[in-house]
Order: C-alpha cells, then sequence, then structure tokens
C-alpha cells in the first residue's frame, strides 16, 4: 500500500532530496511532540515547514507580467507532485460555534495537482458579515506569520481570524495528509522515533 501512494521521484540533485528529506523529519518529529507530549510551541515549527515544503510561492514581475514562481521542496523534487484531496473544512457558523471535519482529507479519492491541492478551501468564517474563505496556502501563509516569526504575507486580507485551537487541529491535519500522499506511514515512523529517542535517554544515563 505504502509503495503505491509514494511520490515518483524526478532526477534531481541529491541536496534538494536530502534538504526534503530532512524538512519531512523535522516535521514528523513536531507533529509527535505536540501530538504526545502536548509541547505547543512546535507548532510552529510545523508551521514552518510546511510553508517550506508546500506553500513557499513567490510573486514577482517578468516584463511586466505578475509571475508566481513556486519554491516549495516538494516542486523541487517532483516536478508533479499529488496529494490527497480535501473532505472537509473548518466552518465557523453563524453563532460562533466551529463545525469540524471528522477527517479533513478523503484517502479514498484519486490524489490532485499540488496547484489544485493548495487552492481548496479548508477555512469558512464570515467577517462583519461577509462570507470569507482561506485557502490550504494561504493558511499555511498564515499560521507561518502568526506563530512562526515568518514576514507577514501582505497578501492576506483576512489576518490572524483562526483561533489557535483551529490552526493546531488544521496542522496536523495536513501534516498527516502530507505524509499520506507521500507514502509515509507516520505511525512506524512514531515507533522507531520513540524508540530512537528512548535509546539516546538510555545512553546519556549510562555515560553520567
Amino acid at each position: 500500500m505504502e509503495r503505491n501512494n509514494r511520490l515518483v521521484f524526478s532526477r534531481s540533485n541529491a541536496g534538494m532530496k536530502r534538504k526534503f528529506d530532512e524538512a519531512i523529519t523535522i516535521l514528523e518529529y513536531s507533529v509527535m511532540l505536540v501530538e504526545l507530549f502536548e509541547m505547543e510551541e512546535f507548532n510552529n515549527v510545523i508551521a514552518g515547514q510546511l510553508k517550506l515544503l508546500l506553500g513557499e510561492t513567490k510573486h514577482t514581475r517578468i516584463k511586466r507580467e505578475k509571475v508566481t514562481i513556486d519554491q516549495s521542496l516538494i516542486k523541487k523534487i517532483n516536478p508533479h507532485p499529488k496529494l490527497y484531496p480535501l473532505q472537509g473544512c473548518i466552518e465557523i457558523g453563524k453563532t460562533g460555534a466551529a463545525e469540524l471535519p471528522e477527517e479533513l482529507f478523503d484517502y479514498s479519492k484519486q490524489r490532485i495537482d499540488l496547484v489544485s491541492w493548495r487552492n481548496q478551501v479548508i477555512f469558512k468564517t464570515s467577517m462583519e458579515g461577509k462570507p470569507l474563505e482561506m485557502t490550504i496556502v494561504d493558511f499555511i501563509k498564515e499560521a507561518a506569520d502568526k506563530i512562526g516569526g515568518a514576514q507577514a504575507d501582505s497578501r492576506l486580507p483576512y489576518k490572524s481570524m483562526i483561533a489557535q485551537e483551529h490552526i493546531k487541529i488544521l496542522l496536523m491535519g495536513l501534516s498527516k495528509g502530507l505524509f499520506k500522499s507521500i507514502g509515509r506511514d507516520y505511525k512506524q515512523h512514531l515507533s522507531m522515533n520513540l524508540a530512537h529517542i528512548a535509546k539516546k535517554i538510555e545512553q546519556v544515563q549510562a555515560s553520567e
């Protein structure tokens, strides 16, 4: 099953592939620390790694024409990555109550291209009576700016409209969706990472 889901990597710079693997490992450990040890400060690391991996875009002009340059790591190792589509989003109702999807992604459907994936709506609310929607790519940038200390993106008209608890839910969901899309078994790696940490602790204690 994992083999069928794995991204097919193009021939690329070995250093870039190593950088991608390092970013995935950092993301994996950060998700573990938030999920198991409630170390909420690592949400900023998750947001930053998701932006680096999936949402690093730059807007510029070439011959007076607006151009978006995709600098996401996933594009640098695979020119045509595909990820599982959303099956729900967080929606804030008129009463202020949040409707949360039981599962963020639909793993029974075919994966979609990165641009389509990033433009899916992941958060809905209203402001001053006007409906507002946030796409995945704008959420990733908003989260990285809000809790990760990244440079603010002036394109976003709805700064800081998402509660911290919802940011955490979406960050965790996006991370696990990414793992699944690239064929990485998060639970298996979780066990391996915990075993690695336990071994290191034993080594430190034995040396004291």
